[in-house]
């Protein structure tokens, strides 16, 4: 199945209304901090604040979400899966988490009560309300961690829903319909995100959600929003841009029969949506799906279910461990192949040459040395030994002159744009970050004030090149929109800290700063019909303003930092040949800045950096709003830290 365009709409607009999910549930960590019902955070020593008296395992914020969803709760076994089996599963089980079964375990019941699972679906394992369920029987073959997850999950389900006070549909084969449900939430359920970007819990959603395919080069987006109080379920009320479609069938000849009356496919989803998330999910986390590009009537619309900076083969890899289907999406398909992938993949002697002349680079030793720092760096905190690992790494093989009796071999040498460059980006921006919040909160009197500021520098200087490399790819394919916002206001607070970090008052310098940056772009609130080509227009401007700032300071960040220096420029890479994209600014706009080169923390250098900084949020704010709307955690996150500015100018 698959989702198709009812009309035409530009880029900016939402597709759908906001879809209330079939089941919830919260992840195991924030199940007492955060409201069970509708995930919102609960108020420290409320007397408001409320608990399952059978298991006190859920708590609710309202007596509305506690009988919203007390009902749900006790029926569907996930109470008596507290108290019979999470208090006797041993340490290894609860650290793995019990979200998915909580989800299956209410998914099901939900589909039970409204009819939606019949002894048919669950013989032919084809679908259960509507959910896909294809590919279980290649999971449970292959016998890896999933399988095992499902194998032992079930029986924990089965358990579960025996111990109700309530009998439940049963079928010859016991455990099928709970692996069937344990699967389709593993395979539908998406991580909810409502702030900050925490994942709190996960959602499954029914086919108005579920049914949008997956594309490496998507063009919708989606965002969570938190359901009004006091209100009826509204998802069935708001008319959706987005229909479904059989593919090589119309959707409206496609019939199906629920009690006796002949529906067509449209009509029968549609109401078994409405029916079966009116109740038990009231509250529930809604999705709204976004359009991310211009989309022509009967096109389909597509999300991405998984990162989207890897190479095809490793996409293929992540699509199938968890969904069991190959991807053949435009991306995938090209030949010769995208630029984006061409960028990230190819070494750097190979991005001036013809496509047939281009060998495969081998990055299998490179991959594991990175993995190997970064996780000795999560699992021991040893930031310190992470940074050297990963820098003497990238200085190896960063842009590297070649001897001549090495040009004939086929060694790695990495442009700044490499996937892998990305991924240790990332983690040396975050553990330079780690070095420095910890040298802040562990200083007195100004001890450490060289290191936290020698760090602080690093952690800038890397985070402002994964912004640039990203933003290079960005204007190449506008998929990149939210990775890229994400990466833009990291650069933004690191390059605050760093001037934070120096001695001397920072507010001083935030005038003048302001001053020198141009007027901002208006919210994409007002850009309900945002044009292509406005956007387009709009984003290069902020690229424009980003590199000129970056010529007045990148050589400043990167003192001290071997495998950066290599990097001429952090925004603008036409410098690594002529398969790049060409300069953002002309060349003798260009020649003239490059002839900047100061060497030490000036009052002009403070300036300079806090405008970068301002520029990079408000390009984050920008993306935000139109990527998922302008209420959505980053856009807002991104609007205060702006506004917290403004108080000083």
């Amino acid at each position: 199945m698959e989702m198709r365009a009812q009309e035409s709409v530009n880029m900016s607009e939402d597709l759908t209304g906001a879809i209330a999910p079939y089941a919830t549930a919260l992840h195991d960590a924030f199940l007492q901090s955060h409201c069970s019902s509708c995930f919102s955070k609960l108020p420290s020593q409320s007397p408001r604040v409320m608990s399952c008296t059978t298991c006190c395992s859920v708590r609710y914020c309202s007596s509305e979400c506690l009988s919203s969803d007390s009902v749900v709760h006790s029926s569907c076994g996930e109470c008596c899966f507290f108290v019979e089996h999470l208090r006797r599963a041993s340490p290894n089980y609860v650290t793995e988490g019990t979200s998915d079964l909580r989800a299956a375990l209410r998914l099901l019941y939900v589909l039970e009560m409204n009819g939606l699972v019949s002894s048919d679906q669950i013989n032919h394992y084809s679908r259960i309300g509507g959910l896909s369920a294809s590919g279980i029987e290649e999971a449970l073959e292959e016998g890896d961690e999933i399988a095992e997850r499902i194998l032992e999950g079930s029986l924990l389900m089965s358990s579960a829903r025996k111990a109700r006070a309530q009998t439940y549909v049963s079928f010859l084969d016991g455990l099928k319909v709970e692996r069937m449900a344990l699967w389709a939430v593993i395979t539908n359920s998406v991580e909810v995100q409502l702030d900050e970007g925490l994942a709190m819990g996960i959602a499954v959603y029914g086919p108005g959600f579920s049914w949008f395919n997956h594309s490496c080069f998507p063009n919708a987006s989606y965002r969570f929003v938190l359901a009004p109080k006091n209100e009826d379920c509204i998802s069935a009320k708001s008319k959706s841009r987005a229909v479904p479609a059989s593919k090589g069938v119309a959707a409206d000849v496609v019939k199906e029969t629920r009690g006796g009356a002949t529906l067509t496919a449209w009509h029968a989803w549609h109401y078994e949506e409405a029916d079966s998330t009116n109740a038990p999910c009231k509250y529930g986390p809604r999705v709204v799906v976004r359009c991310t590009k211009p989309i022509n009537k009967g096109d389909e619309v597509c999300i991405t279910y998984i990162d989207l900076l890897q190479t095809k083969e490793a996409r293929h890899s992540d699509l199938w461990l968890k969904y069991k289907f190959i991807c053949s999406c435009n991306r995938c398909i090209a030949s010769p192949e995208s630029y984006v992938d061409l960028i990230l993949n190819r070494d750097a002697r190979d991005l001036n040459k013809p496509e047939d002349a281009i060998a495969a680079p081998i990055v299998e030793d490179l991959d594991d040395d990175l993995q190997q720092a970064i996780s000795e760096y999560s699992l021991g905190d040893d930031a310190k030994a992470c940074c050297d690992m990963i820098e003497s790494m990238l200085s190896e093989n960063l842009m590297r002159v070649l001897h001549k009796g090495e040009l004939s071999g086929r060694k790695q040498i990495l442009h700044p744009l490499h996937r892998v460059c990305f991924t240790a980006y990332m983690a040396l921006a975050s553990a330079y970050r780690f070095r420095a919040i910890s040298l802040k909160t562990g200083s007195l009197h100004g001890e450490n004030s060289d290191d936290l500021f020698r760090m602080a520098k690093a952690a800038a200087a890397y985070s402002l090149v994964l912004a640039g490399a990203m933003n290079h790819l960005f204007l190449s394919e506008c998929s990149f929109m939210m990775p890229l916002s994400h990466f833009l206001i990291g650069a933004g607070q690191s390059l605050f800290f760093l001037v934070e970090s120096a001695k001397g008052e920072t507010k001083q310098y935030l005038s003048e700063a302001k001053i020198t940056f141009p007027s901002r772009p208006e919210s994409s609130a007002k850009h309900d019909s945002l044009k292509y080509s406005e956007f387009r227009s709009t984003c290069e401007g902020f690229g424009k303003r980003m590199l000129s700032l970056s010529f007045h300071c990148w050589s400043f960040l990167v003192q001290g930092l071997p495998c950066l220096e290599k990097v001429k420029n952090p925004i603008d890479f036409s410098w690594l040949g002529t398969t790049i994209h060409q300069s953002l600014l002309p060349e003798e706009d260009y020649a003239n800045l490059s002839a900047q080169d100061p060497t030490s923390f000036t009052k002009e250098q403070k300036e300079c950096i806090l405008s970068l900084a301002i520029c990079c949020v408000t390009y984050c704010k920008y993306l935000t709003s139109i990527c998922y709307g302008p209420q959505h955690y980053l856009s807002v996150h991104a609007k205060g830290i702006l506004e917290g500015i403004s108080i000083f100018t």
